[in-house]
């Protein structure tokens, strides 16, 4: 607890201590270095965390513009999908394989640096502000029936399409730093939000599927463990009969991206 309470003390030190003028002024004295940024006001930059966690066909570019000295707006646009779902067992006879997958995602953020931290004005140094984000998956999978030996019934027909749509608001912390004048790395170290999630599944065939709805469940279920982004919106939840669900839950916003600034 002692080594706790002291790093609380040492971070809050950290961030209080301002820098006064060495002649002991009792006004506040800051001298900003506007070579860091000159009068590049925007930068362009490639998201990198979707494709670190989804894989190399996830494609997020993102624009910031300067505002004011110490205040930026930004948009993130893209386009995503899962990682391959390979064979997937949903029940004793049905089996499902990759077929289709896509989405996109919708991010944007008001920034406001903070004047007594940073060196030079926006958008170099630490910053907080709200956000937005939409997300959109869509998935389309086929279903294999197998006998009780495992082979497949090459006579029956099924798929499963589903969609999930999330979106979330909340507040962000993170550090942009400014290399060489020009190259940027922005980490939006945490961003807590809250969201809605929802969306549907469904089950087309041609041979009618006994307790569907307890299908869409295990669909539901083995989704969740493949996909983990997708428990706040499948986990535990129920699924109408038309397949649709929805919540509220928590959310949690993380970015590590690298740009171009001028």
């Amino acid at each position: 607890m002692k080594k706790i309470l002291l790093c609380l003390t040492i971070v809050l030190l950290y961030f209080s201590i301002p820098l006064f003028s060495q002649n002991n002024s009792k006004e506040l004295m800051f001298s900003y270095d506007s070579s860091i940024t000159m009068m590049r006001k925007n930068i362009i930059r490639y998201n990198l965390t979707p494709q670190l966690l989804w894989g190399s066909n996830n494609f997020v570019l993102g624009y910031e513009r300067r505002i004011s000295d110490f205040e930026s707006v930004s948009l993130n646009v893209g386009l995503l999908t899962f990682p391959k779902l390979g064979d997937l067992a949903i029940a004793d006879s049905l089996v499902a394989r990759d077929h289709n997958n896509s989405g996109f995602s919708i991010a944007a953020d008001y920034r406001r640096y903070f004047k007594k931290r940073n060196r030079g004005f926006a958008p170099d140094g630490l910053y907080w502000g709200p956000y937005v984000a939409y997300y959109r998956y869509n998935f389309k999978n086929s279903l294999n029936f197998i006998d009780s030996l495992g082979a497949p019934v090459t006579s029956s027909y099924a798929e499963f399409n589903g969609s999930v749509n999330i979106i979330n608001i909340g507040v962000e912390l993170g550090y942009q730093f400014i290399i060489k004048k020009r190259i940027a790395v922005d980490l939006i170290m945490i961003g807590p939000g809250y969201g809605f999630y929802g969306g549907k599944l469904k089950i087309d065939s041609n041979v009618e599927i006994d307790d569907e709805d307890e299908v869409l469940s295990k669909i539901r279920d083995s989704l969740v463990a493949k996909f983990p982004v997708l428990d706040g919106a499948l986990e535990g939840k129920e699924i109408s009969t038309n397949g649709d669900f929805g919540t509220w839950s928590g959310g949690l916003r993380f970015v590590i991206q690298v740009g171009y600034a001028f």
